[in-house]
């Protein structure tokens, strides 16, 4: 009998610590690195590592505004796959210092496609480098 309840219980004891790493692994932040340039609109970018690399990622700012050597803005964005479809949609908003390009800014994921629809609700940052020269930049978008 000793022998059955010790087999239960590390049983028991396995189920539970495979639960916590999975739990641990479910609340590690989505990051991923992109590379983009100047739209009419706003930015485009491709996404250069993560399980969504190769994708576009856009940003329509109908919000931009000067303040001294600061830019303020508040913008849409969207990830599309290859052939043009919405993947993860949201929004974001911050500041870019006209001195040294550097921007950050906070938003949420709002809207996305079922297979990752775990992330809708979840916060998105994002921080980067542009260059005000060749009107590029280098970022990392992060969602946790």
């Amino acid at each position: 009998m000793k022998c059955k309840k010790s087999v239960v219980l590390l049983a028991l004891v396995s189920t539970l610590m495979l639960v916590s790493v999975a739990m641990v692994q479910a609340k590690k932040p989505f990051r991923f690195e992109v590379e983009g340039w100047k739209e009419p609109f706003g930015w485009g970018a491709t996404i250069t590592s993560g399980p969504l690399s190769g994708m576009t990622m856009y940003w329509d700012q109908p919000i931009v505004e000067f303040r001294g050597s600061r830019v303020y803005f508040f913008e849409e964005w969207w990830i599309e796959d290859g052939g043009g479809n919405e993947i993860l949609r949201g929004f974001d908003e911050g500041v870019t210092r006209m001195k040294n390009g550097k921007f950050t800014g906070n938003g949420k994921v709002t809207n996305a496609i079922p297979e990752w629809n775990h992330l809708v609700g979840l916060k998105e940052q994002c921080e980067g480098t542009v260059d005000f020269d060749t009107m590029t930049f280098t970022g990392t978008i992060q969602i946790n």
